[in-house]
């Protein structure tokens, strides 16, 4: 899951300093991917942008690389867009713990609630007993 791809399909760049740091911009090829070493980071771009998806193995991707089993590859949903009480509501529905460490690590990064950090943790909790 090291690429994004801009659904321009073109060559670009994506301004994110928030999130890059001093890896800002990334760089999209002529066929519109970007490689992005760190899981983590890949999941945050693509909660904020809506104008980038998974891009699977690149350009030319190989059938020969396992696809990992888990559904954890994108989020649930962009906290940022959600208010406290609907972020605790809709963690209920999420099963998957690296989804929910996703989660807290992004909100985390945008608005860094404690509300919403422990709705998340809560769920966490509950998915540990």
């Amino acid at each position: 899951m090291p690429y994004i791809k801009h659904e321009s399909g073109e060559a670009g760049e994506l301004r994110n300093s928030q999130i890059l740091g001093d890896r800002s911009p990334l760089e999209f090829d002529e066929d519109g991917y970007a490689y992005v070493e760190d899981p983590i980071v890949a999941d945050k771009l693509l909660a904020m942008h809506r104008h980038i998806e998974r891009g699977g193995h690149g350009p030319g991707g190989s059938d020969d690389i396992d696809e990992p089993d888990d559904e954890s590859e994108t989020l649930p949903f962009n906290p940022e867009e959600h208010t406290n009480d609907e972020i605790a509501e809709r963690v209920k529905d999420v099963d998957d713990a690296a989804a929910l460490e996703a989660l807290r690590n992004l909100e985390e990064e945008q608005k860094d609630r404690d509300g919403a950090k422990d709705a998340i943790d809560a769920r966490m909790d509950e998915l540990e007993d």
